[in-house]
């Protein structure tokens, strides 16, 4: 099945925005597939990298280990979202290693693929506003690391990587803590405070938010209280 029809959630994608449908199912159809059934690094820190990639379903987890070989988990990549087009254009090494979680899928555009594609400048356009998005991502984090508590760290980050379309994330309690700067066990803690208020739904592996309108709130106190 071509990827257009197997992943038409993908034409409303930020990169592909404002294309034409024809251009969009092009570019989508000439990537390949690629399916992990168990977690599996797609782009390694320090390491050429050959293109794009845009996930389809499930999660990438981006993380950065620096010189002390100290690891953080510093996004979480959902449907739609791409990885590797600073490095794959710019022809440095990766930034970041970048792991496709288990029954993730992603697409990949080889680096001669996406200059074909920069021949448009509402494609080129739609690179630079992810870019920039990216920059707004970055100085959001470093404010709420420097500021907010881990109860308002945590629940900016689930409001920020789900939607009322998507209100599901896949993360472990190691991971969330990892990228919230905390232990496991106040993660937890946090977490069962905000299920036992019915603001989330905790399964295996799996976060649901329940009470987008409550989590909302508790970010726009939390924020007021700063």
């Amino acid at each position: 099945m071509k990827n257009s029809l197997a992943f038409p959630h993908l034409l409303d994608a930020s990169l592909l925005a404002d294309l034409s449908d024809d251009q969009k199912i092009t570019f989508l159809d000439a990537c390949a597939l690629r399916r992990f059934a168990s977690p599996t690094e797609i782009l390694s820190q320090g390491e050429p990298c050959p293109g794009l990639y845009l996930v389809a379903q499930g999660q990438v987890e981006v993380s950065y280990v620096d010189a002390q070989g100290n690891l953080s988990v510093v996004h979480i990549s959902t449907p739609g979202d791409v990885l590797g087009d600073v490095e794959a254009l710019s022809e440095n090494l990766c930034a970041a290693n970048c792991t496709a979680q288990a029954n993730t899928s992603v697409l990949f555009c080889a680096t001669p693929l996406i200059y074909t594609h920069l021949q448009s400048p509402v494609f080129v356009r739609n690179l630079a506003g992810i870019y920039y998005d990216r920059l707004m991502r970055d100085n959001v984090a470093k404010s709420v690391s420097q500021f907010y508590s881990v109860d308002q760290r945590l629940c900016i980050y689930l409001s920020q990587l789900t939607s009322e379309h998507r209100p599901q994330i896949r993360a472990s309690q190691s991971s969330l803590a990892a990228i919230i700067g905390c232990s496991r066990q106040t993660v937890n803690r946090k977490l069962g405070e905000l299920r036992d208020e019915a603001v989330i739904q905790i399964g295996k592996g799996m976060i649901t938010v329940l009470d987008r309108k409550a989590l909302d709130e508790r970010i726009e106190n939390a924020v007021l209280d700063v």
